[in-house]
């Protein structure tokens, strides 16, 4: 090893043992860090599950038929995004289906979004929910659970569906704002035929969405999609169990394989 690269060698090795030990001591006080450590040990293989899935786990090629064609926009992922497998199923289940009237519940920063409206037909509509940074502290459910300050990370943002403004998609999408326990869904009731679950994941909040989705279903029909199910979101892992275990209308709920996401197809 020459000179120069062991001079940067050590550099790295400083700055890494540095931030190591931030991260381990004062950081601790930041969710950010809270969140990086979960990272870290799910990297080195460590990764428990308090809450185990019992919903039925499906296959993709179950799901979906292999020769649908589907556009991938904004591939690459962030921390908050769905991953690049997830975001394909998402979009063969559009391109598949062709949903005219679609609900998002958690807009983020739009990827999601954007890859759903590009994927739909051309007269389709996106409606997509989120709720403000103004009303982070306000939330009418309480954002129960050890990672309820990672929802907080993906609230407080500058603002929302970043990733579709100014592409040819936008004029597909409408945006709206509030929180998902009172927002009034009433006039999208019985008009969706596509629903997608990823705003907070407490377990009153996803309880409380997944009773509105099935509302929204015109004339029950539909599809209706979770995500961060079996992750360390154990409040999404714990309602949908309780849902697939106890209320008839989510007993052909399942998992998709290789996924963090979990289907309802009542078509």
């Amino acid at each position: 090893m020459g000179f120069k690269r062991l001079i940067r060698f050590i550099n790295k090795y400083a700055v890494a043992a540095v931030s190591c030990a931030y991260t381990l001591t004062i950081g601790l006080l930041f969710s950010k860090n809270r969140i990086l450590l979960s990272d870290i040990c799910k990297i080195f293989g460590y990764n428990p599950k308090l809450i185990p899935p019992r919903v039925p786990t499906i296959t993709i090629p179950e799901t979906l038929r292999d020769n649908t064609l589907v556009q991938i926009r904004e591939p690459i992922d962030i921390n908050g995004n769905i991953t690049i497998l997830e975001l394909v199923v998402i979009a063969k289940l559009i391109a598949q289906y062709k949903p005219l009237r679609l609900f998002e519940i958690g807009t983020f920063d739009g990827r999601t979004t954007l890859n759903m409206a590009a994927n739909s037909p051309e007269e389709a509509m996106v409606f997509t929910l989120d709720l403000p940074k103004e009303q982070l502290h306000s939330a009418a459910l309480v954002l129960s659970g050890k990672h309820s300050a990672g929802d907080k990370i993906f609230i407080d943002k500058n603002a929302s569906g970043s990733r579709y403004m100014r592409t040819d998609c936008q004029s597909k999408i409408m945006q709206l704002y509030g929180d998902s326990a009172t927002f009034d869904f009433g006039p999208f009731f019985n008009t969706m035929d596509f629903v997608f679950i990823d705003g907070s994941h407490s377990y009153d909040y996803v309880m409380n969405d997944s009773g509105i989705s099935l509302k929204l279903l015109r004339n029950g029909k539909g599809i209706i999609v979770w995500h961060d199910y079996d992750t360390v979101w154990e409040g999404v892992t714990g309602a949908l169990n309780k849902l697939y275990g106890t209320e008839p209308g989510y007993a052909k709920i399942r998992h998709i394989s290789g996924t963090s996401l979990v289907c309802l197809l009542s078509l």
